[in-house]
């Protein structure tokens, strides 16, 4: 049974690697029956939409005794399943926070490895999300873009699951990252839990503070 087990993982990925993937636009279906994630399909982004948030070597939020230094990346994931395998390129992302000039969280070192799945890194993309009065210069309808974000050593359920909205807009001839990190991205009071069903968490709030940041890139 072992060795029937191995030989199907094994033809599933030759079968992915020897797949012509057939294009389509990432953000764009209009017109087509095709959902996400179906078989044979290359969701690509054909626009070129993540570029304004990777055109930066790292973006930076400085106040309040507080850094905030964010790293977006464009990468490519090729994800299989049972039914079949699709190819999409995806936004994932890095973050660095010092708070009164201790470090206190980073995942940068994450970019530099190659996962198989955009949501096996802390920060990647979700969908684009209609404007609201803050998206600044925003040109169409749904510019923000829904990132689900995470830290590192969490136990505890109220925090997963969490996410930030994000838009790149101009000030003069600068581009700036808007990020908006509200409070309701958290689930329920993250200090309460139910000892019938859960340990008690360890991680009671999160490192990044919520709030509206604007950084800037800074290489």
């Amino acid at each position: 049974m072992k060795n029937i087990l191995t030989l199907f993982v094994c033809l599933i990925v030759q079968l992915t690697v020897s797949q012509t993937f057939q294009e389509i636009d990432r953000f764009n279906r209009v017109g087509t029956e095709i959902s996400y994630g179906d078989n044979g399909y290359y969701f690509k982004d054909t626009q070129g939409y993540f570029n304004q948030f990777t055109s930066a070597g790292m973006w930076q939020y400085t106040g309040n005794n507080i850094t905030i230094q964010l790293r977006l990346v464009k990468k490519t994931f090729i994800r299989t399943d049972l039914i079949g395998s699709f190819k999409v390129d995806a936004l994932v992302g890095g973050i660095r926070i010092v708070k009164n000039g201790i470090e206190v969280l980073n995942t940068f070192n994450t970019l530099n490895e190659n996962k198989e799945s955009n949501t096996e890194y802390y920060i990647f993309n979700g969908y684009r999300v209609r404007n609201t009065i803050d998206c600044l210069g925003c040109t169409i309808p749904n510019q923000r873009l829904y990132m689900y974000y995470k830290e590192p050593d969490n136990d505890n359920q109220r925090l997963t699951d969490m996410y930030f909205l994000m838009h790149v807009y101009k000030n003069g001839s600068a581009s700036i990252l808007r990020v908006v990190f509200p409070e309701d991205a958290v689930t329920g009071d993250p200090t309460q839990y139910d000892p019938e069903v859960e340990n008690a968490p360890t991680k009671t709030q999160v490192i990044l503070p919520f709030g509206k940041y604007d950084f800037k890139k800074v290489n």
